[in-house]
């Protein structure tokens, strides 16, 4: 049934999870020395070598492309003679089925002895909450039935068999030489950390959190800390993010939140996964947008300063043609006026950005106690350089989501035309009103959807792309309804695709 069964899900999938920003499988590629992945469509399937074994984990779909690619990592199938099976997922077990191309016809599977029993017939795998029954999956590979907390060696290839049943009830995950762990279906990975996999494939949903929390304490209680390589969202080698939010369940009814501006619209997609890629190019990490945001600000910082005050052609060019019409100077004129020149109290800027056009302002409020809070410490640095010798000025590398200020501290909060960067919206209104006084003000400035088609365009397509902006960001509508419900008073102004305002909380 595998060949049918991958045919169905490309066609149906591909369709129900387009724009949901779920599936964000790694491409083709050498992840270090010693794993490789192969991209089929929305999942990988892992290959592990070491001293000239190659073990592989998962079997993929019954994909026609997979000898192809495999070519592209060196890699022959006639040498797989060890598949390590996660679950009986079509797309994870595809290519060992009967009605299969046979590549892998003469390996050995390894696969737990709970999860046998879908390829028995004993159990019946359901989705959907228990509403669709897949078919059974039928392999005539030889079979080795593994135990929770086997431990068993591949030549000289440690292998610790762990269950964490949820997603199915058998479901394995694989500690490979105590440095990699290979989990299938068990986490998902969000742009702010991992979670349950998703809800709707699950067998039992408040099961699988409970098999995080089992897995996050025994790696932690052995003090291991491995690269935790997903089946279909990527790896990273940091469990703080990993088990971030393994008390919640990946949702399959919406678009996740926060925005991931590097996941791809339709995983099944493949356009972007070349042999070229595979042989000159590591599949990176995943890892929080915050820090994508921090990176992408990071490779721009010679040229974010040109671009904004039109220096050099190209620059002027790039303003001209893709950009909107409102200038940047007048919009951050507006917002500045808005703070008296003799203001004395505590202002907290955010993000600072390089100060390029707040400076000449902060240096005359001498008399005040101004904070310039940024993710990026590379823009933080530039701004610094630009006030070195104001004292009443201090700066503070940080996230606006968890602002390192207590309650009521801020006469001001100001942002300039800095939202956009947030990935969590919600949290930056929130906490850049805890921080002000009773009485105090919010003064900002933000780019508008709807506004503009051509700053529309550039945001969605190009600019998220690269990491400098997170949208959605909200239409006039949806801003204003939030700064109603914020703040007692709200006087506001529009000028091309920029609203700028004054909140008094």
């Amino acid at each position: 049934m595998s060949r049918k069964a991958s045919k169905f899900q490309k066609a149906v999938m591909s369709f129900g999870f387009r724009g949901k920003e779920i599936f964000k499988p790694l491409n083709t590629g050498w992840i270090d020395e010693n794993t490789a992945c192969v991209r089929e469509w929305i999942a990988n399937i892992f290959f592990y070598t070491k001293n000239d074994t190659t073990i592989m984990i998962d079997a993929g779909y019954n994909y026609e492309r997979l000898a192809e690619k495999m070519k592209w990592l060196d890699i022959d199938p006639a040498a797989i003679k060890h598949i390590l099976i996660t679950h009986q997922d079509t797309d994870h077990v595809g290519a060992v089925e009967r009605d299969s191309d046979g590549l892998f016809r003469n390996a050995k599977l390894y696969i737990g002895e709970i999860e046998n029993r879908y390829m028995t017939g004993e159990k019946r795998r359901k989705v959907m909450f228990g509403l669709y029954r897949l078919p059974m999956v039928k392999s005539d590979n030889e079979r080795k039935l593994l135990k929770d907390g086997d431990v068993f060696f591949i030549d000289d290839i440690k292998v610790e068999a762990i269950l964490v049943p949820g997603h199915t009830w058998g479901h394995m995950v694989y500690l490979i030489d105590d440095a990699y762990l290979f989990t299938g279906d068990t986490i998902w990975f969000g742009p702010d950390g991992g979670y349950s996999f998703i809800n709707s494939l699950a067998e039992d949903n408040d099961l699988s959190k409970r098999s995080l929390v089992k897995l996050e304490r025994l790696l932690r209680d052995r003090k291991l800390s491995p690269r935790v390589i997903t089946g279909h969202t990527g790896w990273s080698d940091d469990l703080d993010f990993v088990f971030a939010h393994k008390d919640r369940v990946c949702s399959s009814f919406r678009k996740q939140k926060p925005h991931d501006p590097n996941a791809p619209y339709d995983g099944y997609d493949e356009r972007e996964d070349t042999e070229y890629k595979a042989r000159n190019e590591r599949p990176g990490k995943a890892e929080p947008v915050c820090d994508r945001v921090r990176n992408a600000y990071h490779s721009s910082k010679n040229i974010y300063d040109a671009v904004l005050t039109r220096k050099g052609f190209w620059s002027k060019l790039y303003m001209k043609f893709f950009w909107n019409d409102t200038d940047d100077k007048e919009i951050a004129e507006k917002i500045l006026s808005y703070i008296p020149d003799d203001f004395a109290g505590t202002l907290l800027d955010v993000p600072a950005g390089t100060a390029v056009f707040t400076h000449k302002k902060w240096r005359h409020l001498s008399n005040a106690s101004i904070t310039c809070l940024d993710y990026s410490p590379d823009m933080l640095e530039q701004a610094k350089e630009r006030l070195t010798d104001c004292e009443h000025i201090s700066f503070v590398q940080g996230d606006v989501g968890r602002l390192p200020l207590p309650d009521e501290s801020c006469d001001i909060v100001m942002s300039m035309n800095g939202f956009h960067a947030f990935p969590d919206k919600k949290s930056a209104f929130r906490e850049t009103r805890r921080v002000l006084k009773k009485g105090g003000c919010f003064i900002a400035c933000f780019y508008i959807r709807g506004k503009s088609k051509r700053t529309d365009w550039l945001v969605h397509k190009v600019l998220s792309k690269k990491g400098w902006f997170t949208p959605p960001f909200p239409t006039e509508k949806q801003l204003l309804k939030i700064l109603l419900r914020l703040y007692s008073d709200v006087d506001y102004g529009v000028d091309g695709s920029m609203v700028f305002f004054k909140c008094v909380k």
